[in-house]
């Protein structure tokens, strides 16, 4: 398969499905990470070549083909020029048989736009293509609840000792973003947490958003 992963920062392709990146990229499949946007917050500005180089390496370990937008959107316009995001990602969607995003209903903004860019792209009347939606640690699990867009996993990726690994060490090489609930051993944690939900030590959650196969 062509797998695509879209993602609004560096460091969501490694701490959303990092884990799944690796098992796909091990079972021969193409792999593409693609970066749409660019950090606008002052700490993100102040490490973004930092940021991309880490993301060159995140991919590499993973066994993803790291890719960023010819022009990529600046983040605070995600969602309010959502339909340029789309014009942008299309090309891309298009060569994919798979496509990995973020969740529609994450509390950050740039990943709900992200998400909806990818949404309108795969309309099934136009084109079919599978489509999941991950979470990221601390933006995904920290909305306010009760509103019915709390992510409720509907499929899990089992995940072994060495995808597990090289996933902690992709999200290790994000220095600046290392904060309180996505260390690398926070990530480990979470992927057990997520495994001992099906039987399983480790474990990626996915919410299927489109399936034709």
């Amino acid at each position: 398969m062509n797998v695509l992963v879209v993602v609004g920062h560096p460091d969501d392709e490694a701490l959303g499905c990092g884990g799944t990146i690796a098992k796909l990229a091990d079972a021969a499949n193409h792999v593409t990470a693609l970066l749409v946007t660019r950090r606008c917050d002052p700490r993100g500005r102040e490490h973004w070549p930092d940021l991309l180089d880490a993301f060159g390496k995140s991919c590499e370990l993973l066994g993803a083909r790291a890719a960023m937008l010819e022009e990529l959107l600046d983040e605070t316009l995600a969602e309010s020029h959502v339909n340029v995001l789309h014009d942008r990602v299309l090309p891309w969607v298009e060569r994919a048989d798979l496509v990995l995003t973020h969740w529609y209903g994450d509390v950050n903004q740039v990943h709900r736009g992200v998400s909806r860019a990818v949404e309108i792209a795969t309309r099934p009347f136009r084109r079919r293509r599978d489509v999941s939606c991950f979470e990221v640690p601390t933006s995904t699990d920290q909305g306010f609840g009760g509103t019915g867009l709390a992510f409720q996993p509907t499929e899990y990726v089992v995940l072994d000792a060495s995808h597990t690994r090289r996933k902690c060490a992709a999200v290790a090489q994000y220095d600046s973003e290392i904060v309180a609930g996505r260390t690398p051993d926070d990530v480990e944690r979470s992927l057990r947490s997520r495994g001992s939900s099906i039987g399983a030590e480790f474990a990626e959650a996915f919410v299927v958003a489109r399936r034709f196969r």
